[in-house]
């Protein structure tokens, strides 16, 4: 017996996410949305059609809506939820974006109150310390909101005066909070993030807001939603998010290149003709400062799903970025870069030649690439000590900003070796 799950945008009924006997998914647009003036694609790769898609187009924008990973098994486990229908029928009713799922035939969205509920602190801390998905303690404070996708655990929430608070209607959450990583001998991840976003803000990259609750027993890494927006009233809104990922109908575990996801000429051109030619040239430039960006600060896990398109004022824009943070301090974690930059994904043998090469790939001007990457050195050996010292003057126990400095400065000079001066 075929199953079905409403999609819906704030009140307006998007379509259709359709379960069929054989456990295959498909996704129809109603004919309301088709009329509707301000419609809009769930993903690049779902172009208006009365017709369904099948079940590998489908799968590529909502599977890549849940919770990766570990977080995700063990709250598959502890719910018996055994696939992707199943976890967004359970969790749809706050998305990374703005569609919501619903097995009801009206919208969560329709009867909102601002009611809410306050997450207990020291529920998350014990879920911490016992080593929990604290995803999971979540998810039985308030089963709708969960889905928030990737392989971090973390959870949606509205974050006012140092407390946490889950909707009880179809509001959405304002923030995203990231809990400490405990596994392949990570440490201090929540500063090196903290580090790391704020070290690109410092050099021009848009990023989001965030902060750091920290009141000695664990410290937790809060992120201003960029797919919220506040109205007049102090209410918010959702804005429609798809990342490169659903953009190209790839499925989370092809997020990286190495197991056959997209390329960076892929994601450039997904840039390039998709952002609104006002912003198009500095969306390009920003695309490869992101990419500069990441190579030098040792990011090997900036990923096909940790870039987005968002659509504001009915215009598609590049989101701001999110999920930087040094990987390539870790020793247990690869040593691969996520792309291949002209044939090498080794980032410490990433040279002149290889962005050379990339730029021809791209079909770029000579030098483009090779002047993004030098400026963006610049910035960076100008305001990493400034930032550490900072952090270090704020939280003196903390040890990984120092060594993430440390870092970016050696791989600095290893790309002037490499002939980038």
């Amino acid at each position: 017996m075929n199953e079905k799950l409403n999609v819906f945008y704030e009140d307006i009924k998007v379509g259709e996410l359709e379960r069929g006997e054989e456990l295959t998914l498909s996704f129809q647009y109603s004919d309301q949305w088709l009329s509707f003036t301000n419609r809009f694609q769930l993903s690049l790769a779902m172009p208006f059609q009365k017709e369904s898609f099948g079940n590998k187009i489908t799968l590529s924008f909502f599977e890549n809506l849940l919770p990766e990973g570990e977080v995700r098994k063990t709250i598959a486990n502890n719910h018996k939820i055994e696939s992707p229908y199943e976890f967004l029928r359970e969790f749809g009713r706050d998305c990374a974006g703005a569609i919501l799922l619903t097995d009801k035939n009206v919208s969560p969205n329709l009867n909102r109150t601002g009611a809410e509920v306050e997450l207990q602190l020291e529920k998350i801390y014990k879920a911490i310390k016992d080593k929990q998905s604290v995803a999971e303690v979540i998810s039985e404070e308030n089963p709708g909101y969960l889905s928030i996708a990737g392989a971090q655990d973390k959870f949606p929430a509205n974050y006012k005066n140092g407390n946490f608070y889950i909707p009880k209607d179809g509001s959405p959450t304002t923030h995203i909070v990231k809990v400490p990583i405990f596994r392949s001998g990570v440490k201090e991840s929540i500063f090196n993030e903290f580090y790391c976003m704020k070290l690109a803000r410092l050099v021009g990259l848009e990023v989001p807001e965030v902060s750091i609750l920290d009141d000695g027993k664990h410290p937790l890494f809060i992120i201003e939603r960029y797919d919220r927006i506040k109205n007049k009233n102090g209410t918010f809104n959702r804005l429609h998010q798809q990342d490169f990922c659903q953009a190209q109908g790839v499925v989370s575990e092809m997020k990286y290149e190495v197991k056959g996801g997209p390329t960076i000429k892929d994601n450039y051109n997904i840039v390039t003709k998709n952002v609104g030619i006002k912003t198009r040239k500095s969306a390009t430039f920003s695309f490869l400062d992101w990419l500069c960006f990441n190579l030098l600060i040792g990011n090997n896990d900036s990923h096909s799903k940790n870039i987005s398109l968002l659509l504001f004022d009915g215009k598609i824009e590049l989101a701001p970025y999110y999920d930087l943070l040094c990987t390539e301090i870790y020793p247990k974690l690869t040593k691969q870069f996520s792309f291949q930059v002209g044939g090498r994904n080794d980032s410490s043998r990433i040279g002149k030649n290889q962005l050379n090469k990339l730029e021809e790939e791209l079909g770029l001007k000579s030098g483009t690439v090779i002047e993004r990457m030098i400026l963006m050195k610049e910035k960076l050996l100008e305001n990493k000590d400034i930032l550490a010292k900072e952090l270090n003057e704020k939280y003196p126990r903390v040890k990984i900003v120092n060594r993430i400095s440390e870092f970016i400065e050696k791989r600095c000079k290893n790309l002037c070796r490499q002939g980038i001066e």
